[in-house]
């Protein structure tokens, strides 16, 4: 069996309901910006996520309600555990992803770099300056968890953002990085021979600029290295909710 079609017809949960009730076995692919696969057993979700991002805390950070991008339905047999049944799973799905972007609305991405102003506990995760992705493993808690606990102390003025994020760590290089291109993006093609990202933004590279290049080009498949699924989630946001003026 092989489905087809646009989320702007077929909203994303009417599909699942549907695959649900026939009991459908297969991968759903949604394009999209990030682009969601799920993987489904007898019309249950058994995993998913963005690109190499797996699991539900990646599958939440997807707006399941938008009605923007193509999908594609293959059957097949899937293994795995249930993360929840459907009907549970879809609401917790619309509360996760709701939570994620109130917390967002102040903190642009989890990538983004706090420092603790007193390095009292639990904030003193973040001394000397730590992503919220990174805190969330120190306390060793779901992502959302770590969101809502850097939120409020940011609220309480307890944390403070910091001008850098943790992808500036991330050496990436392009396939092309030491052949001359005909685009206007020649230059940064060059620049990523997998060096330091922060480095580039240090040398003058627009942080802007630099995350639209690294999510056409992670989409396009040119740029393929572990973590690139966390990453163009996060770059994703921050183009959605960084200040220009933060960058």
């Amino acid at each position: 069996m092989h489905v087809e079609g646009d989320l702007s017809t077929m909203p994303l949960v009417d599909l699942l309901e549907l695959l649900h009730e026939g009991r459908k076995s297969g991968v759903l692919r949604v394009e999209g910006r990030p682009p969601l696969t799920l993987r489904l057993q007898a019309g249950e979700v058994v995993g998913g996520g963005i690109l190499d991002w797996q699991g539900l805390e990646a599958i939440a950070s997807f707006d399941p309600t938008t009605s923007e991008g193509a999908f594609r339905f293959e059957e097949g047999l899937q293994s795995g555990r249930v993360i929840r049944p459907l009907r549970t799973f879809l609401a917790e799905w619309a509360r996760l992803h709701d939570e994620l972007r109130r917390f967002l609305q102040a903190i642009d991405s989890p990538s983004r770099v706090l420092e603790s102003l007193n390095a009292a506990p639990p904030y003193d995760v973040f001394a000397g300056g730590r992503s919220v992705r990174s805190a969330a493993k120190g306390w060793g808690v779901p992502l959302i968890i770590a969101m809502e606990r850097a939120w409020s102390g940011l609220r309480n003025e307890e944390l403070s953002p910091l001008g850098r994020y943790a992808w500036y760590g991330l050496r990436v290089r392009h396939p092309a990085a030491r052949r001359r291109r005909a685009d206007a993006d020649q230059e940064l093609s060059r620049l990523l021979d997998g060096r330091n990202l922060g480095e580039l933004v240090a040398a003058g590279v627009d942080p802007q600029r630099l995350r639209r290049y690294l999510v056409e080009g992670i989409l396009a498949g040119e740029l393929v290295f572990p973590g690139r699924g966390w990453l163009l989630r996060d770059l994703v946001w921050e183009l959605e909710f960084t200040p220009a003026a933060r960058g």
